[in-house]
């Protein structure tokens, strides 16, 4: 996001199935969802252990005849600081590893392949930047669709629904992340946390989601602060503010068509900022399906992940017609809820 080139590790899948649609068989590139923070959280690492989560979206493309390429997002897998939630280089790095696919010489893998976008929480932000930036950044990829989930396209409002809840780690994750690419944040942040704040940071370098739960969950995050403040009004405070701001999707707009997937009582990423997003793509000419589940609320995190397994085979179905040049459902506007 700062011009600099990073590594950035990955895997790539070449699916042994048939693909019984039209044309060549299609590319699918997965942005993983929340990790961690530490090199050990790679999805590369974790999935020959069956430890990984984007297990379920990469076989279900497999077992259709899908290649498939997972991304480990920036700092995952290597000794670098995870960017998390970084939209630029998430973005990037989601397309790159369509580009590493397709430099490798990967079975069938050509300029003609189809390739769609795919992520669900992290991983729905990452596909959905790089669904923004696709045309400027990748355009030698024959992007066609893509699949977002669970997308927080707006920082400061996820970080006030995350605050102080189960996931309460993830504000650690994102500030770190915001500090390594911007290092002049340090001194401004720093300064306003007290011993406990810094050693919270200092602990989100290093973990994975477990540890973080047993950790954090539910933390009172006014008492990391020295005037009590929360992480969430840290936040919105310059020069930290702006940093936040410059994570916003939606300033953008795809240029293939899009299937957005939210849960109304998601306790993580908030249906209204899913709304805003999809309404600003649409008002800017995108080809938009919004899906939203209204699922009555079941318990944290749990919420969250429900919509993600509801929209697993609808999306996967959906991209497929787009990609074999079928009717396929789109949204309007005044379709979106309010």
């Amino acid at each position: 996001s700062n011009g600099k080139t990073i590594p950035v590790t990955g895997t790539i899948y070449e699916s042994s199935k048939p693909w019984g649609g039209k044309g060549p068989r299609p590319l699918m590139l997965i942005a993983p969802g929340t990790q961690g923070s530490s090199n050990a959280c790679a999805p590369g690492k974790l999935a020959p252990w069956g430890l990984e989560y984007e297990a379920l979206p990469a076989l279900q493309a497999l077992m259709r005849g899908w290649d498939v390429a997972l991304t480990d997002l920036p700092g995952l897998g290597t000794r670098a600081q995870h960017t998390y939630m970084n939209r630029v280089a998430q973005g990037n790095a989601t397309l790159d590893i369509g580009r590493a696919a397709k430099n490798m010489g990967i079975r069938g893998v050509s300029d003609q392949t189809p390739v769609a976008t795919w992520g669900y929480s992290q991983g729905g932000g990452s596909s959905a930047s790089a669904l923004e930036l696709a045309d400027s950044y990748a355009p030698e990829l024959n992007l066609v669709a893509g699949y977002a989930g669970g997308i927080p396209a707006n920082l400061g409002v996820v970080a006030g629904a995350i605050d102080n809840g189960a996931l309460a780690a993830a504000l650690g994750y994102a500030i770190n992340g915001l500090l390594y690419s911007d290092p002049e944040l340090r001194e401004p942040i720093y300064s306003k946390l007290n011993d406990k704040g810094r050693k919270l940071l200092e602990q989100t370098k290093d973990e994975c989601v477990p540890e973080s739960l047993l950790r954090h969950a539910y933390k009172d995050t006014r008492t990391l602060t020295k005037d009590g403040s929360s992480l969430t009004e840290l936040m919105q405070e310059e020069p930290i503010a702006s940093a936040v701001q410059k994570q916003l999707i939606g300033t953008l707009s795809p240029s293939v068509p899009v299937y957005i997937g939210q849960g109304k009582n998601d306790d993580t990423i908030p249906a209204s900022q899913a709304r805003d997003l999809a309404r600003s793509w649409l008002g800017k000419g995108a080809k938009v399906y919004y899906r939203e589940q209204d699922v009555p609320s079941v318990a944290p995190l749990v919420d969250h992940a429900i919509p993600m397994m509801a929209n697993l085979s609808p999306a996967v179905l959906w991209l497929e017609k787009v990609i074999n040049g079928q009717p396929y459902e789109l949204s309007t506007a005044d379709q979106i809820p309010r």
